[in-house]
């Protein structure tokens, strides 16, 4: 008994040892003060209604934790909270729970009665953080945004409560500057650079040069988005990361300094040398923490000092030579350049370096990473909690603090997927568990515009002490916020049995059968039975009399239209597989039901211009006055081939209407009349050759292909008659549930790599470490 007692008390030492001094919210987000908060809050609702007071008082704040009173009198819902941030939270919360209104990403429907639904309650935040953002988000999701857009989405984070996110920082401009007084030429700044659509990697020493080079006016634009979106963040309470020095640098760097060491970057996804293997500056030399504070200078010059900075220094990523000396010296070195700029600085780190390539960091390099930074000066994000937790493999960090963040989408692509039960079920666990060193919860998504459901649900976990009780009633009610109507229960319900209950280890990456460069070598597979979605698709086409008239209801009746006939395609090209050594006739009569239900997915998606690709490339043209031609570029091939010779082609996939009209379908029609081809003339057929063929006849002529506005036609029509068309299709078997299942006692370090050559989506998962430390 002594002996527990003891144990209990080490634990109770650990925990209070977590050293949070400098990441104190009350301090963080209180930069601007109460009345500024209150006026740009009260701002932002008064778009809503008038009927509301605020009041921001940072006394309110609880145990270091946001905090938001709500209360109805004489007609007017009065707000009283710790920040600006959480004024809007309440507010929203308000909406959400009592006038069954939402507020998303694509859509919005509000509804507020006259007289005012009473509420006296109090809500205290669950962590000290809400997260938001991927480093990839800013290129696969805000690449083209305009600075209205931006502060709509800033007032979006605000509404759901987050108070820590990536600011929008011109970046290349502040280095432009920077490169410009150490000594670089034009040329060589211009080869350096990449274009818009790739400057995540660009930032994080992955490539270089591909699609650029920037252009003044991109700088300008940049500076602009960033100058009033900072602002606006502080003036709400959001607490904005700024990005700090990494040690990669371009190769003039040679040139400028001969006498510093320079370490060379592995190639990264068969890029050329034209495109990538950098250098990185040798940690140990003073140069690093030179340029490091240097750039905090350029960058943070009228923004107001930040508190907050990310660098990903080894993403996905060795460099050459590679040692444990040298990631400790390089996390020592960005933290003394951080701190030097600002004494207080925190260093915000992503863990999926670790993740990546676990053979390449064994736990003790991990530690002498973590541990070269004070305890509390590093904030680590989880980035894939909801798939692959590491806080347990890394024993909650070895003492720094780290955020639970939902990752859940790659590259910005569609599919309805997600695991609704284990958000609702493992961040209350990892909150309490013994020793933990959790302070936030986080949305890390690298595209957004898709699965807002996972989201909403996400952040209702920030306020939440326990789970929910029946997610089948929590989706009742989010479809009645979403739509206006209760008529969709029952087909939220099948869906949360179906696409939403993912439990496996297996990567999922949106790319799907029609979406994948053609292949006899694909195998598609399903975590659920086709009877569910296809009983959720029912209920949605016949609720299109019942008063479901909102923009999100037709959004999401496009989504499910799409995802049921996504689900076809795959079951369809699986046939084709098997009359592919049949009788002629019946291999051609299967190409043709095939690519006639590739038809059908433009059909159905050219009804919601949310789904179209004009959208992006309008948006990309508008970007640049002198050189509108390279900036579609970059937006055509991001979504494509990803690179000069499809490196990472359909990594970023999107499945919008005209990309099935002048991309998808042609190449698949192409590939397909080929192998028909060949069958006919009893030769043997080289798919090899014929990817070769698609390659230069589609993939590649669709990079400067004139695209043309596309018909469409009422969204309840089509959708019925895809229902009508496709509900039912004999002779074809359910998808193969190939799901690889967690095993608690060991948990693989290894996430869901990606490799641009894979075409068999085979579950393959390697088992690497336990997650459950030993002795």
């Amino acid at each position: 008994m002594k002996l527990l007692v003891f144990f209990v008390y080490l634990k109770l030492c650990y925990i209070a040892a977590l050293n949070l001094d400098y990441l104190d919210p009350t301090v963080l987000q209180t930069k601007t003060s109460s009345q500024v908060q209150q006026d740009a809050a009260t701002n932002i609702i008064n778009k809503y209604t008038r009927q509301v007071s605020v009041t921001v008082d940072p006394l309110l704040f609880n145990n270091k934790k946001d905090v938001f009173a709500l209360r109805t009198s004489d007609g007017c819902l009065q707000i009283r909270a710790s920040s600006g941030v959480a004024a809007l939270w309440g507010f929203n919360y308000y909406l959400k729970k009592y006038c069954k209104s939402q507020i998303a990403w694509q859509t919005q429907r509000i509804t507020i009665p006259e007289t005012l639904p009473e509420v006296n309650e109090v809500v205290v935040a669950s962590d000290r953080f809400r997260y938001y953002q991927n480093v990839c988000t800013a290129s696969y999701s805000f690449v083209w945004w305009t600075p209205d857009q931006w502060l709509t989405h800033v007032e979006w984070m605000a509404l759901n409560g987050i108070n820590l996110a990536l600011a929008p920082i011109a970046q290349e401009a502040a280095w432009d500057r920077i490169y410009r007084k150490l000594g670089m030429t034009d040329e060589e700044i211009n080869e350096y650079f990449t274009g818009p659509a790739f400057l995540s990697w660009l930032r994080m020493g992955n490539v270089h040069g591909w699609g650029g080079p920037l252009t003044k006016s991109w700088h300008e634009r940049q500076q602009n988005i960033q100058d009033s979106v900072v602002s606006y963040m502080f003036k709400l309470g959001i607490i904005p990361v700024f990005p700090a020095f990494n040690g990669h640098v371009p190769s003039a760097f040679t040139r400028l300094y001969p006498k510093v060491t320079f370490y060379s970057v592995e190639k990264w996804n068969k890029f050329s040398p034209d495109y990538c293997c950098g250098l990185f500056i040798n940690p140990r030399e003073p140069l690093f923490t030179q340029i490091g504070e240097m750039f905090l200078r350029e960058m943070n010059s009228g923004l107001g000092v930040g508190d907050i900075f990310a660098a990903d220094p080894f993403n996905e990523i060795q460099v050459q030579p590679w040692s444990t000396s040298l990631v400790r010296d390089t996390a020592s070195a960005v933290f003394s350049a951080i701190s030097k700029f600002n004494n207080n600085a925190v260093w915000l780190v992503q863990n999926w370096m670790f993740v990546h390539n676990p053979v390449q960091w064994p736990l003790k390099r991990v530690q002498s990473f973590l541990t070269a930074v004070p305890e509390g000066r590093m904030l680590v994000l989880d980035l894939q909690s909801e798939q692959w937790p590491q806080y347990n493999l890394y024993q909650m960090y070895y003492g720094q603090p780290f955020i639970w963040c939902m990752l859940h989408n790659f590259g910005g692509t569609l599919g309805m997927f997600g695991n609704m039960q284990a958000i609702n079920k493992d961040v209350y666990l990892a909150r309490d568990i013994a020793n933990s060193t959790m302070i936030g919860i986080g949305l890390t998504p690298e595209g957004i515009n898709q699965n807002y459901v996972m989201y909403d649900l996400m952040l209702e976990v920030a306020w939440r002490k326990e789970p929910i009780q029946n997610l089948d009633n929590w989706v009742a009610d989010y479809a009645e916020r979403r739509y206006g109507c209760n008529t969709t229960s029952s087909a939220w319900k099948y869906l949360l049995k179906s696409v939403y209950n993912f439990s496996g280890l297996n990567p999922i990456r949106g790319k799907y059968v029609v979406t994948r460069r053609p292949s006899f070598r694909i195998r598609p597979w399903a975590w659920y039975k086709s009877s569910d979605l296809f009983n959720a698709f029912k209920e949605f086409v016949l609720s299109t009399n019942s008063g479901c008239n909102s923009d999100g209801f037709y959004y999401d009746l496009v989504d499910v239209t799409r995802q049921a006939l996504q689900y076809r395609a795959d079951q369809l090209y699986l046939d084709v597989l098997n009359q592919r050594f049949l009788n002629l006739m019946a291999f051609n009569a299967t190409i043709g039901r095939f690519i006639d239900l590739m038809n059908d997915m433009e059909n159905i998606l050219a009804t919601n211009n949310k789904f179209m690709l004009g959208n992006w490339l309008a948006a990309a043209r508008s970007m640049s006055d002198d050189n509108t031609f390279l900036y579609e570029l970059n937006a055509r091939n991001q979504i494509t081939l990803w690179g000069p010779n499809g490196e990472i082609s359909d990594y970023a996939c999107k499945q919008w209407a005209e990309l099935f009209h002048y991309y998808y379908t042609p190449r698949w029609s192409l590939f397909l009349s080929m192998a028909l081809d060949a069958k006919a003339r009893n030769e043997f057929f080289d798919e090899s050759s014929a990817q070769k063929v698609v390659r230069s006849v589609v993939e590649e002529k669709f990079l400067t292909v004139t695209i043309n506005p596309l018909q469409s036609n009422d969204t309840k029509t089509v959708a019925f008659y895809m229902y009508e068309k496709w509900g039912f299709v004999s002779g074809l078997e359910d998808l193969p549930l190939s799901i690889v299942r967690p095993n608690p006692s060991r948990r693989t370090t290894l996430s869901d790599l990606d490799s641009a050559e894979r075409e068999v989506d085979l579950p393959t998962v390697i088992h690497w470490h336990s997650t459950t430390p030993t002795d």
